[in-house]
């Protein structure tokens, strides 16, 4: 019999693999299908896991490379929050292309410019810059927390069916030990 909870799946729809007590009884489950037909279904949800696991190491990875550059916004905007009662101006080195840089003298810093992507970009005060900030490093957060638990369950599922074929693939050994001829 399988072991496995009737209809399980991920909060993204990823199905659980089911272990295999029995073989023979999987593969009669299965439609009376062949050791080698066995082999094939079981290779195929293989693949379909390691793709689902590739998607989800790329999506997790693009997601961990924005937390950096949000954090970096915060701490600026902490820098400008810190002078904002300040008389002197600020001055900043600008990056306006790799290996380019310009300095710039900031006069009001109590207002910035959020690039909201899409060609947007809009000015804030510095309040409302953080809060937007804050929330977009939070669910980015979030989003890379869910990834990896998600990226344990689809790791655990892979290893569960490289357990089925291993044990697939020994039961048509076993078959084939038991249909030879014995030799004394």
């Amino acid at each position: 019999m399988e072991k496995t909870a009737e209809g399980e799946v991920s909060k993204r729809g990823i199905p659980a693999a089911a272990v295999m007590d029995d073989v023979a009884v999987y593969l009669k489950n299965e439609g009376n299908i062949t050791v080698d037909e066995g082999l094939k279904r079981l290779d195929e949800l293989y693949l379909k896991y390691k793709t689902v696991e590739e998607q989800m190491l790329a999506q997790k990875a693009r997601m961990s490379s924005k937390l950096p550059d949000l954090q970096q916004s915060l701490d600026i905007l902490s820098l400008l929050e810190e002078r904002v009662n300040k008389d002197d101006p600020l001055e900043v080195t600008h990056m306006l292309s790799e290996q380019v840089y310009s300095r710039v003298q900031v006069d009001d810093t109590k207002k910035v410019y959020l690039w909201l992507g899409a060609n947007v970009m809009v000015e804030y005060g510095l309040e409302e810059a953080r809060a937007i900030l804050q929330k977009n490093l939070d669910q980015a957060t979030g989003v890379v927390n869910e990834i990896s638990k998600e990226l344990d369950f689809v790791k655990d599922q892979i290893t569960t069916t490289e357990v089925n074929i291993a044990n697939v693939y020994n039961y048509g050994v076993q078959l084939k030990k038991a249909a030879a001829p014995k030799i004394e």
